[in-house]
């Protein structure tokens, strides 16, 4: 098998590498991803996929069904692309997808089009080899994940696409990742009594109450688990209602970063910081506690709020089935692989919180990702489409449970 999907690899590399250059020239920064997804949905087609659906949102998914009573798995990377920054800065111009020094150039490269790349061929590969594997193959381009995440947040809401595995195309150097931090921003609404502040006592002055409140917030309760330690909570930004110095103001907002792990879900951290909140509470004085959502416009004119921050997401490196990707990866590209977690946070948490057993895993650079330096190895690609083609099949070979 190894070194059929060795040879597999090199008979399509140039097509992907096309593919991935052709991707990257397509400036599909987060809610203007029309043309990408106009290009997914046609190279789809023309690569003979089973099914092809853009959803409200704009998120495109491929079907390539399997010869059945398999597992299904998802192969996802997002569409959009963080803005260019200075293209003074950059070697090669940001939407060249030019291909030098042995690597494609570009924003995107490495988050994560030069994976996505890999990931649309893997189930034709497989399937014109006559390895098609029993379980489905979907193929998942989402919106909006640089921004919000919001692609596969509205997947998980409508249980759209459901599968009982998914690969995360974002950067892991051929690794496989095995968790990621989830972020929330809490926002915190302090409301009393505007008054001059030289009769501080005709008001309620909502600084008040948000001292105590400082002063309490460490006792909060973190959650913890043996991948990342314990979550963490940073008061980051402050406003209040007046702008002069010698006014007691109606309204302050306090916004707080959490980061997440273990069971800290968004509920569970509104529930234990509001309990400080109640310990802290000053007559006169109201508290409004909620995580941060903003509006969003997709590229199909979709209406929405995305929610700032991403779930948690951490599994045992010896759970079984990362244990069988770990020896299926090393028996074809022939190298240890670790299992790691990502610094930042990824679609994962959506998926895992609907049960879906989820890892990472892409030829890309983190260290690339979002810089002037954006590219992705071409070597590390050849090696990372042997990966997929391997990953792709012995999960969707498993028996559906």
């Amino acid at each position: 098998m190894k070194e059929t999907l060795i040879q597999l690899a090199k008979e399509y590399e140039q097509d992907i590498i096309k593919t991935a250059s052709e991707m990257i020239q397509i400036n599909s920064q987060s809610t203007q991803e029309k043309a990408m997804a106009e290009y997914t949905a046609a190279k789809m087609r023309e690569l003979g996929y089973d099914e092809v659906v853009v959803d409200p949102y704009g998120s495109v998914f491929g079907t390539v069904y399997g010869t059945g009573g398999g597992s299904s798995v998802t192969l996802n990377c997002h569409l959009d692309v963080v803005h260019e920054g200075d293209p003074e800065k950059w070697q090669y111009p940001p939407f060249s997808g030019a291909i030098a020094e042995g690597k494609i150039w570009g924003r995107g490269a490495s988050d994560t089009k030069g994976t996505f790349a890999i990931q649309l061929y893997t189930p034709v590969m497989l399937k014109k080899a006559g390895l098609l594997p029993k379980g489905d193959i979907v193929v998942a381009g989402v919106v909006a994940e640089e921004i919000a995440g919001f692609g596969a947040m509205m997947q998980m809401r409508e249980n759209f696409k459901l599968t009982d595995y998914c690969i995360v195309g974002e950067a892991t150097e051929n690794d496989i990742a095995i968790g990621s931090r989830g972020r929330c921003c809490v926002v915190v609404t302090i409301k009393g009594k505007s008054c001059h502040a030289s009769i501080p006592h005709e008001g309620k002055n909502p600084f008040d109450f948000l001292g105590k409140f400082l002063l309490e917030l460490p006792t909060v309760e973190m959650a913890k688990d043996s991948l990342f330690g314990q979550s963490t909570m940073s008061a980051t930004s402050i406003s209040s209602s007046e702008k002069g110095t010698n006014i007691i103001p109606n309204e302050v907002v306090l916004y707080l970063d959490y980061r997440q792990v273990g069971d800290d879900t968004e509920e569970n951290v509104l529930k234990k910081i509001q309990a400080v909140a109640d310990r802290c509470a000053v007559d006169g004085i109201t508290v409004e506690l909620k995580t941060l959502y903003f509006p969003l416009t997709t590229y199909t004119g979709y209406e929405g709020q995305a929610f700032q921050g991403e779930p948690p997401f951490s599994v045992d490196a010896n759970e079984e089935y990362i244990q069988l990707a770990l020896k299926t990866l090393e028996e074809v590209v022939g190298r240890p692989v670790q299992a790691k977690p990502w610094a930042f946070a990824t679609d994962t948490g959506q998926f895992a919180a609907k049960g879906i057993k989820c890892l990472g895993y892409s030829p890309a650079e983190i260290k690339r990702c979002h810089t002037t330096e954006d590219n992705i190895d071409i070597a590390m690609m050849a090696e990372g489409t042997i990966g997929y083609l391997a990953l792709t099949k012995t999960l969707a070979d498993l028996a559906k449970k």
